[in-house]
Parts: structure tokens; sequence; C-alpha cells
């Protein structure tokens, strides 16, 4: 467990340290609290991160299969 503090998370996220603590604030991001110090735990947080992680295909990509040119219907024999 390596935990970080506010500026090494920010780094390691490559976001401004305000936006850090605003998602701290609102409970969006994982932390603790000790005192007055937030701590980030590095492999939470990357865990954390990867949840929103996209393969660029767009949002409707999922709904819609399109089939490969190598792809044909096949009725079902019976």
């Amino acid at each position: 467990m390596s935990w970080l503090t506010v500026d090494e998370a920010a780094r390691l996220l490559r976001v401004n340290v305000s936006w850090l603590y605003e998602r701290t604030r609102l409970n969006e991001v994982p932390h603790i609290k000790l005192g007055k110090y937030l701590r980030f735990d590095q492999d939470e947080l990357l865990t954390w991160v990867r949840q929103f992680r996209r393969d660029g295909r767009g949002r409707d990509a999922v709904h819609h299969h399109h089939p490969a040119p190598n792809e044909r219907a096949r009725s079902p024999k019976g």
C-alpha cells in the first residue's frame, strides 16, 4: 500500500489539485482523511480511474452490431 498526498495524487491523475479537492469533498474519489490531511491509496486510486476508460467507439457502438463482411445470415436447419 502506497499512500499519496493530494499533490502526488493530482500529479498521478494529471488533474488540478482543486479538481481533486472538489471530488473528495463530494466523496467521488476514494480517499481517507487523517485529521486535516487527505491521503490516497495509489492502487485504489488507479483502480477507481480505470472505470472511466472508454474504447473510443462511441456510446452507440455498444448497442448496434454490424456484422463483419464474412458473416452471413443463416437460417436454422430443420
